[in-house]
């Protein structure tokens, strides 16, 4: 029976041209920018460069505070950020179920003026524990130690590019100074630029955070995020201690209540987004998300259906007259759904090719924003998980645009349309 499916399909896709046309250009579009969104987005998620241990890592990087008055909130006011340096080594930085922690301001903007042309460079504060939480590869020197963080050297690592941009192509420039700001920093390391697809092990010059002051506006909102790495991925205890450790700050400080995010791991990290930390929500993230996909599949599987409504009307007088000899409504409902499956299936096929065309042609030139400061490229790689994504994007678009009309189509009344009616 599907064999015969299957060569009335091939015959009614050839008669037909510019519907098969149509149907398979909007299904291919669809599926190559789920592909491409997906492959892109799989390449953030599963780590590389210095974050090839992604998936062993989880963040805080959002607090929130409220004034408080006899216990209960004070009025509408709050205050939303990154967490404060003090309320990260005092507390977030001695959480014991993690095996490394480390505190860093995250990339921030570092703009200056060499031999006459405007530069545009990432600056970000690290503690010591960052070199080890995240797997940067040093192509000279080291990084700076705990000791020297703690005692405030003027140490600095920089990136590949930006060694090029600032001493060409010296072989080494370990000892050499670069001025930041006010300081003159004393290169202690080189390390390859991170890949583009990292979101959070970004720079171009690290130094130590206890060079620069003043970045807290109170004990719990700064400027800084906090990494904990666990080899086993215990990351229910981790949560269950840091949020602990938030509800006694919280219990004993009777002038304001305090919420933290998370920790989140790099996917419920750009989910749930920069939002108010109160209302963080994976459950609620996960749904709008959903409702966005289905919203992105739905419109052209809309169309796809006014097609098939068109596709049956020209079909009306064979429809028909296989209803006079008896065939059932369930068979044609069954035979309509397959050919409108395989047709959306073709369309995924060539959607999947084209997103690995237009990636290998534009990749470099087209990108997608995850972040305050970096562009990720559209990524070229093929992942299992991707291409089910892709597949199960095909099947739910071939039913939701063939469900309709095939129900429409098994309830024709033969002996009224052969007469002119409709279907």
């Amino acid at each position: 029976m599907l064999k015969n499916y299957f060569k009335i399909f091939l015959k009614v896709a050839a008669q037909n041209k510019l519907f098969t046309f149509l149907s398979l250009f909007g299904i291919s579009l669809t599926i190559m920018f789920v592909m491409i969104f997906s492959m892109t987005l799989s390449k953030i998620t599963s780590g590389s460069g210095p974050e090839n241990d992604l998936k062993q890592i989880i963040f805080c990087q959002r607090v929130k505070t409220a004034e408080t008055h006899n216990g209960k909130r004070w009025g509408n006011g709050y205050s939303v950020a990154s967490v404060g340096k003090k309320f990260s080594e005092d507390y977030l930085k001695k959480v014991k179920s993690a095996d490394l922690i480390s505190m860093y301001t995250g990339p921030s903007p570092w703009e200056f003026i060499f031999n006459g042309n405007y530069q545009k460079k990432l600056q970000n504060q690290t503690d010591a524990e960052y070199w080890k939480v995240f797997n940067y590869e040093f192509l000279e020197g080291r990084p700076y130690t705990a000791e020297e963080v703690t005692n405030g050297a003027n140490l600095a690592v920089i990136s590949q590019s930006l060694k090029e941009l600032l001493f060409g192509n010296e072989k080494s420039v370990l000892g050499k100074t670069i001025h930041y700001t006010s300081m003159n920093l004393i290169v202690t390391g080189v390390v390859t630029d991170p890949p583009k697809p990292d979101q959070n092990a970004i720079g171009d010059l690290y130094f130590p955070y206890t060079l620069l002051k003043g970045y807290d506006f109170d004990d719990y909102i700064g400027n800084y995020k906090v990494a904990f790495k666990s080899r086993g991925k215990k990351f229910d205890m981790i949560r269950n201690e840091v949020q602990a450790i938030v509800s006694r700050a919280d219990a004993a400080d009777t002038t304001r209540a305090i919420f933290l995010s998370g920790p989140f791991t790099q996917m419920e990290k750009m989910m749930v987004g920069y939002g108010d930390p109160e209302d963080y929500s994976i459950g609620l993230s996960i749904f709008k998300y959903l409702m966005m996909a289905l919203a992105f599949i739905l419109l052209p599987a809309v169309n796809l259906m006014s097609l098939n409504f068109a596709r049956i009307h020209e079909r009306g007088e064979e429809i028909a007259v296989r209803k006079s000899f008896g065939a059932a409504s369930g068979i044609l409902r069954g035979q309509f759904l397959f050919e409108n499956i395989l047709m959306t299936i073709s369309g995924g096929i060539l959607g999947i090719i084209l997103s690995y065309v237009v990636v290998g042609l534009l990749g470099n030139s087209l990108s997608m924003s995850f972040g305050f400061w970096n562009n990720v490229p559209f990524s070229f790689s093929f992942d299992f998980k991707v291409f089910a994504v892709a597949l199960t994007a095909c099947l739910i678009f071939g039913l939701m645009s063939g469900f309709l009309p095939a129900v429409r189509l098994s309830r024709m009344k033969p002996a009224a349309y052969l007469k002119g009616g409709e279907i």
